[in-house]
């Protein structure tokens, strides 16, 4: 007769009780190779946002530091080359030697996308590269097209390959600053 008191108290109880679902960071694991792959992607994108503006400042050398290429490096440049191949560090400074950059200058990466290998140790990136003269300063804006490949050479990310043209802007161009704040926040998963 107990049980069946007891059991007619805790079947109202029970009733009442909610199952709710586990959050899914409770359970979730992180993955490795994937945070490095979003850290590798963010410092190939930083890499090319300090070589625009290290070219808006007129700075070549540092343009050509933030690249930081292999020395086969390949570079395809706007200019004639005369059929020569242009390689490494000086073939970039020889290829940003050919450009009439206007300085100083704002730039801007309003499309740049960058994309790396889990496993390859390689990565990519393109974008147009808008280099905007200041106020007062009487030089036409330059866009570039730029595009280039990275390879991880003793856990530093290098360029192996450069491609440059003219190019005209992209499409709907959107504010680079909210494009990347966006893709931030999408990655920080907020």
């Amino acid at each position: 007769m107990r049980l069946i008191a007891a059991a007619a108290l805790l079947l109202p109880a029970l009733a009442a009780c909610k199952v709710e679902r586990t959050p899914r960071e409770f359970y979730t694991q992180r993955n490795p190779a994937r945070i490095d792959q979003q850290e590798a992607a963010g410092e190939i994108r930083d890499r090319v946002r300090n070589f625009a503006e290290d070219l808006g400042r007129g700075d070549r050398a540092g343009a050509v530091e933030a690249l930081a290429p292999l020395d086969l490096a390949l570079v395809i440049g706007v200019a004639d080359q005369a059929g020569l191949t242009r390689l490494g560090r000086a073939g970039l400074a020889a290829e940003l030697d050919t450009l009439q950059l206007p300085v100083p200058a704002v730039a801007r990466t309003p499309d740049l996308a960058v994309q790396v290998g889990l496993t390859d140790g390689m990565g990519w990136f393109s974008t147009h590269l808008e280099l905007l003269p200041v106020a007062g300063a009487a030089r036409e804006p330059m866009r570039l097209r730029a595009s280039g490949v990275f390879t991880r050479d003793r856990g530093e990310w290098r360029l192996s390959a450069l491609h440059l043209s003219r190019g005209e802007p992209p499409p709907a161009a959107a504010d680079s600053l909210a494009a990347d704040s966006a893709e931030a926040d999408a990655a920080d998963g907020g």
